[in-house]
């Protein structure tokens, strides 16, 4: 049997039963203001900002709550991580005039929908005739859209096809979903069955004997009545966080949520229920789910570690994390000289430590970066405005006096670095990484907030800006700086046993691979040509026989390191075609690199095959196999990877 077929009937199956949820988050992330000026108390609670900028609610954390957390009322001692998934999404997208309130405008609501749900759940409120009167006007757009589609597609407007049809988005469905909300204000009265309310099914948390039985309250006013003792749950019970069913207690899942995440993911037990139910899934929680993955899919029959593991042809070579396992917190010893990322020989010191994974720009204005030959392994992939960025995976880094120039890191990046266990340096992010970039597993230093606009900044000390350019393309950080914020963060610099994998490129064993066994299917490719994956920068890179490498230039330049001059080379070159979307109106994008497969081509000695690739968890080496099913063998060296958009090709030449 093909491997690659055999793959990609496992994923499938992954995918219908839903076992792989944790994908990108989708909320479209607005022009968040600057939530700086200090609230005045109210009403026995306070809101207040501490210094780095992190702003409390007072609806849902009291100062009470900060001082039982962290030992102390001062603002001073606050940290962002005690911000929870359900106040940041009220933050970022809040104005100065709702700051301490918990009525949601439309505005706010609008630009949160992805969390909507989810502030509706934990006390915020939202007129349902407000809500519904902004849906219908989406409709109508939604409908005029669809008529001008067509009208531009030479079709007729009239017919037998509704004039009123439409194809609903996310954030139709998303809006229509909330209207069902049991939090609305002025709603109509909901329609509830024994097990469902306003068509949502509870049977998963809710008996309606069980609930009867144990609240005399509500017996005495209610009755036994199943439809009556739902509604009363979901309205009243859920929020006090009663248990409605012997098979659910919500706070010891929630205990078990919180762990997980390192952190309080919500003050209220209705988001719990939420979550459980399986809303949320593509909040800003993702790293959660990912956490998750392996488990999940070991309790629908499906062992995703063990496909993989078997697909790779080997054993033993994953990481507890890929599996799901136990985790030890344990130093990894790797005794292989046979460095995981070139195939080359390598010093047990440099097998054993950990690489950094930092981000680089690719503006003109900005090169050259400082290090960036270093890397044994760059990823390059598309943003937002049109502008490619770079992820340079760097193993021997102890020596670098200047690190960069550095800029900000986006969720994408994070499931191609998770690989390699490195050490994130970047400089601020976006609000999608928020659940990931602050996960268990994740060891990071950020020159600033990690999502641009709150989250941590990890290490922000130890950055530094030159003056020999203007910013934001003069930002660094120094081997030293890194050792030292990894001291102060408790940071191991080793390699983890629960996170490394030791498996990874296969690398040829048996002299070169020239790819002639391929025959007449290894088309030439002395040229690769990125201009239409990366049109602004133009990227290419041309092979060089001589030297059995291929030489890399950005905006028709040769891309070189400001270290030492030297041009960027590789001896790999691989394409990894990948289906993406745009997230917002700020151009923010999605790629599919997670729990999923795709074509591409991989590029060495002057000729290229088409290749499948897959990524089946966070944690896993990403594969790549030839159309025979064979898993591709790469030659010793340096590896280049180009994650592509679908529908923008390179050309071979």
């Amino acid at each position: 049997m093909r491997t690659n077929r055999w793959m990609a009937r496992l994923l499938a199956g992954i995918l219908a039963a839903g076992v792989l949820g944790g994908g990108m988050p989708l909320a479209g992330q607005a022009a968040g203001k600057d939530n700086k000026a200090a609230l005045s108390a109210e009403q026995g609670t306070a809101t207040a900002t501490a210094p780095d900028g992190t702003v409390r609610n007072a609806a849902f954390t009291t100062l009470a709550q900060m001082k039982e957390a962290l030992g102390t009322g001062s603002t001073a001692d606050w940290s962002p991580r005690y911000t929870t998934v359900v106040e940041s999404s009220y933050w970022n997208f809040a104005d100065a005039s709702q700051y301490g309130s918990t009525a949601l405008t439309i505005g706010l609501a609008v630009n949160a929908y992805r969390n909507l749900d989810m502030l509706l759940d934990c006390g915020y409120t939202l007129d349902y005739q407000a809500l519904a009167d902004y849906t219908e006007s989406y409709r109508q757009k939604l409908i005029a859209k669809k008529k001008e589609e067509k009208a531009a597609a030479g079709q007729a407007a009239a017919g037998t096809e509704d004039p009123e049809s439409f194809d609903p988005d996310e954030f139709y469905n998303t809006l229509v979903y909330c209207l069902g909300s049991p939090y609305l204000l002025n709603k109509p009265k909901a329609k509830v069955t024994a097990s469902t309310y306003n068509g949502r099914d509870y049977s998963k948390v809710f008996d309606a004997a069980y609930y009867y039985s144990h609240y005399s309250d509500v017996r005495s006013k209610i009755g036994n009545d199943p439809a009556e003792l739902l509604r009363h749950f979901v309205e009243v019970g859920v929020a006090e966080g009663r248990q409605g069913c012997a098979g659910f207690d919500v706070r010891a899942y929630a205990a078990a949520v919180d762990a997980q995440l390192g952190t309080k993911y919500s003050y209220s037990y209705a988001n719990y229920f939420g979550r459980y139910l399986g809303r949320y899934v593509e909040a800003s929680d993702t790293g959660i789910s990912e956490n998750a993955v392996a488990q999940q899919a070991a309790e629908a029959g499906t062992a995703i570690g063990s496909a993989a593991q078997t697909a790779a042809g080997s054993e033993g070579e994953f990481s507890p994390a890929a599996y799901g396992q136990q985790l030890t917190g344990q130093t990894y010893v790797n005794n292989s000289l046979t460095s995981v990322y070139t195939g080359l020989p390598v010093t047990a010191a440099l097998a054993n430590q950990r690489p950094l994974a930092v981000m680089m720009p690719t503006d003109e204005a900005a090169q050259p970066s400082y290090g960036i030959s270093r890397a044994d392994v760059l990823y390059e992939i598309m943003e937002e405005g049109g502008i490619s960025r770079q992820m340079a995976i760097i193993p021997d880094w102890q020596d670098l006096p200047r690190i960069g120039n550095l800029r900000s890191c986006r969720l994408y990046y994070l499931y191609a670095a998770r690989e390699w266990d490195p050490i994130l340096i970047h400089f601020g992010g976006v609000a999608y990484m928020k659940g990931t970039i602050d996960a268990g597993d994740i060891t990071n230093l950020s020159g600033t907030y990690e999502y641009g606009t709150g989250g941590a900044a990890p290490g922000a000390g130890y950055f530094y800006r030159t003056k020999d350019r203007t910013a934001p393309h003069n930002a660094y950080i120094s081997a030293a700086g890194i050792d030292r914020a990894c001291a102060s963060l408790g940071y191991p610099l080793t390699l983890r046993a629960d996170y490394y994998n030791r498996r990874h490129f296969n690398f040829a064993k048996n002299g070169v691979n020239d790819l002639s066994q391929y025959g007449a299917a290894a088309v030439s490719a002395q040229t690769v040509d990125l201009s239409q994956v990366f049109s602004y920068t133009r990227s290419a890179l041309y092979y060089d026989a001589a030297e059995g490498v291929y030489r890399k230039t950005l905006h028709g330049k040769k891309q070189v390191d400001g270290m030492n001059g030297q041009q960027l080379t590789f001896t790999n070159v691989i394409i990894q075609n990948t289906q993406w979307r745009q997230l917002d109106r700020k151009g923010y994008l999605s790629f599919d690199m997670l729990g999923t497969q795709d074509d591409g081509w991989y590029c060495t000695k002057g000729k290229a095959i088409h290749v499948t690739w897959f990524k089946v968890s966070p944690w896993m080496p990403t594969l790549y196999y030839d159309d025979s099913g064979k898993e591709i063998e790469l030659n010793p060296g340096k590896t280049y990877i180009a994650v592509a958009q679908a529908g923008k090709n390179v050309v071979l030449r």
